[in-house]
């Protein structure tokens, strides 16, 4: 199989999957991956929910993977993240000196013992992360079952050695070398995404959508229950909720985010999302299960001449 990474490929299975007839299951799940994985952790629910903390974390896990590899200089250092991110425009050197300081303060990352050079002192992924990464690729491996073929069940293949750091580690190169993330093909989520707890208002947008009164869609973010939930304020959620609405993507027909009107442009751009994200991911599977060798396809079918 061809697993190079082109754009237009990846726009085409992106628009395939968004036609498949299994693709309103898949949205469904896709869109638990957050609100599963941060209900009662408040802490990691605002770690996962901003696109530069992502970033952060996804070159530590990176950073990591690299090194079972034989990287001499081990694990990632602070000087390490530095130099990466200054090659994106997901966050500033500031941004991730402090991502690392607040990373380990959750215990999410550990040091090895104190070196000569303090500067230079790796950390590494604790068990901690990496079960939460594997609980969060398990979910979005299940909704990508939905509408394309796994060589191995979710919650087996999201376990496997190197997955997890293997899928940081596609994410980051791809960037760095074809300068493409999820955030390209959807401008009108930059803004939404930098909000704290972005995806996940947005992702329980997705989750409440329901057709009502002819085509209307509608959906909630109940700014009280957001706040028990997930330890946001209800600031946040009325903020986050201004913003799209200033956006056209929604209108808000009750106070406190009770009931919540999604225009044609939100429906479209929620499909068009997870469908890509699905691709991506779909994506992903191949190019680190080949390189891991763990890809199983299913044996093709005999078709024996009349």
């Amino acid at each position: 199989m061809n697993n190079e990474f082109n754009r237009e490929a990846l726009f085409a299975d992106a628009a395939s999957i968004r036609v498949h007839p299994e693709f309103r299951k898949a949205m469904r799940r896709h869109t638990d991956i957050g609100l599963t994985v941060a209900e009662g952790h408040p802490v990691v629910a605002k770690l996962i929910c901003q696109t530069s903390r992502y970033a952060t974390m996804a070159l530590i896990l990176c950073l990591d993977d690299l090194n079972t590899e034989g990287d001499s200089t081990g694990g990632a250092t602070v000087g390490k993240v530095i130099a990466a991110i200054g090659r994106t425009p997901f966050a500033s050197v500031s941004w991730a000196k402090l991502m690392v300081r607040v990373f380990h303060r959750c215990g999410l990352i550990e040091y090895a013992p104190p070196g000569p050079d303090r500067r230079t002192r790796p950390f590494y992924p604790t068990p901690q992360l990496i079960e939460m990464g594997q609980e969060s690729i398990a979910i979005f491996l299940e909704s990508l079952a939905f509408v394309r073929p796994l060589p191995m069940p979710a919650a087996e293949l999201a376990r496997q050695p190197g997955v997890l750091t293997g899928f940081a580690r596609e994410v980051v190169e791809c960037y760095l070398a074809h300068r493409f993330s999820m955030l390209e093909p959807f401008p009108e989520t930059e803004a939404l995404f930098k909000q704290d707890f972005g995806y996940l208002i947005f992702a329980h947008l997705i989750q409440t959508m329901q057709a009502q009164e002819g085509t209307d869609v509608f959906g909630s973010a109940p700014a009280g229950e957001m706040s028990r939930r997930y330890g946001m304020s209800r600031a946040t959620v009325r903020n986050f909720l201004d913003l799209a609405e200033r956006q056209g993507l929604v209108v808000s027909e009750g106070k406190g985010g009770h009931r919540i009107r999604f225009t044609p442009e939100f429906v479209d751009l929620v499909e068009r999302w997870v469908a890509m994200d699905l691709a991506w991911l779909n994506y992903l599977v191949k190019r680190t299960t080949a390189r891991l060798g763990i890809w199983r396809p299913l044996p093709e079918k005999i078709v024996t001449p009349a």
